[in-house]
């Protein structure tokens, strides 16, 4: 029988209006961060061996697949997680048997910022920060969705994903554009110092949670990148609201996906492909959006 870390991946691709969507929320850990997560603690093993403990930061899908995973794998888990997460991902995280540290969502070199507690909990503890957003195993762990994506289809035209640590897009993306020349459009939440640094002046209208707001992670390759599309915490839910009665149960993220998707495949055509990245489950504020969007207009 196989482990609980040997079954992540090899997940469906389905389409919805003319749009792929990648299931990652059906892995064991209930998101494409499983992928990563494995990558990182197989690495890891590799490098010290088993045992010890782990810490990182997060808004979420990665603690509960750290805690999942790592906890199998025989590590003690640390999580430094934004106070505006998911409650059903912290007390999920607890529950698997990690110690969740809460945080205000503030800029990494705030103290008190997740990023800060984790180095403070690494020394403190003598654990291991696993880095994931400059750590090279985490974009190499998701490589394997891409191969995934191109036994499924016979070519990509765009590929569309949101940026937290930039490992999806750049393990994907970066296979993508050389097998197909695709287009990558990253998606974030308006008002980021992403946005920002591709010209965009939206005002800051809340995290969408995954994105990270207030810096560009080291594994997001730029150069892979021939567009960034905002999208506000609000729309966010609001979409993913809308997906969820086509069938898609994706979270937070997999709602801006869907839009920053029906933008491209309005303005480029061809196979648009995304990512349906962690499960509704997890998001009460999707669960609870009332009355659709029967009268919502796209903006674009």
């Amino acid at each position: 029988m196989p482990e609980i870390w040997e079954c992540v991946g090899n997940t469906p691709l389905v389409e919805v209006d003319g749009i792929l969507f990648k299931l990652e929320y059906l892995n064991p850990g209930g998101s494409h961060k499983d992928r990563m997560a494995v990558s990182m603690l197989l690495d890891l093993i590799d490098r010290k061996g088993r045992g010890g403990a782990i810490v990182e930061a997060t808004s979420g899908c990665t603690g509960v697949s750290l805690s999942l995973h790592g906890r199998a794998m025989g590590f003690d888990v640390y999580i430094a997680v934004k106070e505006d997460s998911s409650p059903i991902k912290v007390a999920l995280m607890r529950s698997l048997g990690a110690k969740v540290y809460t945080c205000p969502n503030v800029p990494p070199e705030d103290p008190r910022s997740i990023k800060s507690v984790a180095e403070r909990i690494a020394e403190e503890k003598g654990a291991t920060f696993l880095m994931q957003d400059s750590n090279p195993a985490n974009p190499k762990g998701q490589e394997r969705m891409g191969e995934e994506i191109l036994e499924s289809v016979k070519r990509v035209d765009v590929f569309v994903m949101g940026v937290g640590t930039g490992g999806t897009i750049t393990g994907v993306g970066r296979l993508l554009k050389r097998e197909f020349g695709a287009r990558i459009i990253a998606v974030t939440s308006k008002g980021s110092e992403l946005a920002r640094k591709f010209g965009l002046s939206s005002e800051f209208e809340g995290e969408v949670e995954g994105y990270d707001t207030y810096h560009i992670p080291d594994n997001l390759d730029l150069s892979l990148v021939d567009e960034v599309y905002e999208v506000s915490r609000a729309e966010a839910i609001e979409w993913a609201s809308e997906l969820l009665k086509k069938g898609i149960m994706g979270g937070m993220s997999t709602g801006a996906h869907y839009l920053a998707s029906l933008y491209a495949k309005r303005k480029y055509g061809g196979t648009v492909v995304t990512v349906a990245a962690d499960s509704v489950l997890f998001h009460p504020p999707i669960l609870n959006a009332s009355g659709g969007i029967e009268a919502y207009q796209l903006p674009f």
